[in-house]
């Protein structure tokens, strides 16, 4: 039996970056003999140059029904979680498997409980389980993303390297205020940086301008503003250039560890036992308090857990970490 197999990448770039573990899993199966993956607009570069990904389809808005018509497929792995992704996979007459959840277990053709989707393991171990549906799952698979030239010509240009050592900033966080370290701090940080010889960035996408200006009107002179609107594919290539990135916890801070750039992480609202960055070399900031992790978008009390982490902390940890590189 041959089969072409497609996987519904996540709706999230750090949950994608995480979910290249299940290509690579669906690949290593004998019964697979193609593999799709199907974004939403905008993340296809995390998997574009995937050796173990043979076509990436990003999806247009409102058309998924049709782009799962359109493929061919004989199975559909879900990377989301949520009922609709089920029912659209229904709709197009292809069979779907995935993690029965949101009450759409009856819509799924294969299934793993939905209890076995946790947050008391990382994010990587539930994607490793949902790849085992249709794949040859492995404990070595890791997040991967692969770059190519054209991406890192684009990187060069926009953050020119100088010969010192370079430190990027990820100040916003897309889920949510409660998420994000204070730009204030963030710009303290770069301009510790700054003083000590070191090269600064301030990365941010679009929905970032908020906390990428805070952290601007605190750094001043100190980081080179490189916030807006870029491909994902870029990012990563600016990431991978990069020798350190100090980030909250989001998406380029998973993109940042599957190029292999070491990450200074600061964890509030969320826990780094289920989505702390892979790889070795990260450190994780966080200041305990009883109501950490509790996974809300926004704090009524202040965000303790991320305004009990003082600026001079993390840059001693960044200069920890540096002096680790040379």
């Amino acid at each position: 039996m041959s089969l072409h197999v497609a996987f519904r990448s996540p709706n999230w770039l750090g949950d994608s970056v995480m979910a290249t573990v299940v290509p690579a899993a669906l690949r290593r199966a004998p019964q697979v003999s193609r593999v799709t993956v199907l974004t939403p607009k905008g993340l296809g570069d995390v998997f574009l140059r995937s050796p173990d990904v043979d076509d990436t389809v990003e999806i247009a808005p409102g058309r998924e029904v049709d782009a799962l018509r359109a493929g061919g497929y004989d199975l559909v792995v879900l990377g989301p979680t949520s009922f609709g992704s089920a029912w659209r996979t229904l709709r197009a007459g292809v069979k779907a498997a995935g993690f029965a959840t949101s009450g759409r277990g009856w819509l799924l053709r294969r299934r793993l409980p939905g209890a076995e989707y946790r947050r008391g393991r990382h994010q990587v171990e539930n994607y490793r389980a949902l790849a085992a549906l249709a794949g040859e799952s492995a404990p070595e698979d890791e997040p991967a993303v692969h770059l190519d030239d054209e991406w890192r010509r684009a990187a060069e240009a926009r953050w020119p390297a100088d010969g010192r050592r370079r430190v990027a900033l990820q100040p916003g966080a897309t889920f949510g205020p409660a998420k994000r370290w204070s730009g204030e701090r963030f710009g303290s940080v770069a301009r510790s940086l700054a003083e000590s010889g070191h090269q600064v960035a301030v990365l941010g996408g679009p929905k970032d301008a908020e906390p990428v200006a805070e952290t601007m009107a605190a750094a001043g002179s100190a980081a080179l503003d490189l916030s807006g609107r870029f491909r994902v594919g870029e990012l990563a290539a600016i990431l991978e250039s990069a020798d350190l990135l100090v980030t909250n916890d989001t998406g380029p801070m998973h993109l940042a560890a599957a190029v292999g750039t070491r990450c200074l992480a600061l964890f509030g609202s969320t826990s780094p036992e289920w989505t702390a960055p892979r790889g070795t070399g990260h450190r994780v900031v966080t200041n305990p308090v009883p109501c950490a992790p509790c996974f809300q978008r926004t704090c009524r009390i202040g965000t303790p857990c991320l305004e009990g982490i003082a600026a001079e902390r993390v840059a001693r940890g960044v200069g920890d970490m540096l002096e680790e590189l040379r």
